[in-house]
């Protein structure tokens, strides 16, 4: 595959003379179409903040992970002075090509860094990786679920077969799901084609669907909102953009807004700050409720409810 060279504006890094004169390589690894809001937030945050010259190499979505292996090892023979990764499988692999040469890796985002085993901790990460990751709210997401459609007992929650992205969330979601009193109908699938199989066979008593972290599968958030409003099941999805195309809630993060985070720690990297000294960031996290969704669930929005949200369609 070939890689492109990106020219991005020229960055002067400010106090630092000497390193602004040298050009730096950002490369940019992922394996879903979805998370490339945050690749766009991350070149507008570097614009606004100020560095170095900067290009970048990206060629583009690698879904496969063979090939998503083979795509980082390119990056860092190209002279790569960062790996800009957009999901979890995408940091995984550019941390381990770039682990002879030392290159550094800044994820945004990914899941659960300590579980996934990129980083030794959150306020000092130890290794060559830092970014921007989430986990926790996914709790918070279903609590929002059943509070807007009251009397669920049970939530499917779909996810890629052997992602570590979900596999980090799914804990979080059980433990909650205990709290809150519901059960959780769990489903490994194997890409697109696996998830409309699964869809197809769904009960049609299913009334609540939550997709996890999981950039596979959110890659078809505006089909899988389709398919909710017609079975009228109400479906949230991780990520603001989901409910844009759709979804009835989320209490996640905008992947645009999300790259913005990252770019401050890659500043910092280019500058000459080890990864390991800069602590992860969790994203910043809101409601979002699309009302014509709830409208075509027949679902009763509080005042309260929208004071606290985002609201995405009228």
């Amino acid at each position: 595959m070939v890689l492109l060279a990106l020219a991005a504006p020229v960055l002067l890094l400010r106090g630092e003379p000497e390193a602004a004169g040298r050009p730096r390589v950002v490369g940019v690894l992922t394996n879903a179409a979805v998370a490339l809001p945050a690749y766009e937030g991350f070149r507008a945050g570097l614009a606004e903040l100020g560095g170095p010259p900067v290009s970048f190499l990206f060629g583009g979505v690698i879904p496969d992970d063979a090939a998503l292996a083979a795509e980082a090892r390119r990056l860092v023979a190209g002279g790569a002075d960062l790996i800009l990764t957009l999901t979890t499988r995408a940091a995984l692999a550019a941390l381990e090509a770039g682990r002879e040469r030392g290159v550094p890796v800044v994820f945004a985002p990914a899941s659960n860094p300590l579980r996934t085993g990129l980083t030794q901790s959150l306020r000092r990460p130890g290794g060559n990786a830092t970014g921007v990751t989430f986990g926790r709210q996914e709790a918070r997401r279903l609590e929002w679920l059943l509070r807007l459609v009251p009397g669920t007992e049970s939530v499917y929650v779909p996810y890629t077969r052997g992602d570590p992205s979900p596999l980090a969330s799914l804990p979080v979601l059980r433990e909650a799901a205990k709290t809150l009193g519901v059960s959780l109908t769990e489903e490994a699938v194997d890409g697109w084609d696996g998830l409309r199989a699964a869809l197809a066979r769904l009960p049609a008593s299913t009334r609540a669907m939550l997709v996890p972290a999981d950039p596979g599968i959110a890659s078809h958030s505006r089909e899988i909102a389709a398919f909710a409003t017609e079975h009228g099941i109400a479906l949230s999805m991780p990520h603001r953009e989901g409910v844009e195309q759709g979804a009835l809630m989320s209490y996640g993060f905008t992947l645009y807004g999300l790259g913005r985070q990252a770019a401050r720690q890659a500043l910092l990297v280019l500058s000459g700050v080890p990864p390991a000294e800069i602590p992860v960031e969790l994203a910043e996290f809101s409601l979002s409720l699309n009302l014509e969704a709830a409208h075509r669930l027949g679902l009763d929005i509080s005042p309260l409810m929208l004071r606290q949200a985002h609201v995405v369609a009228p």
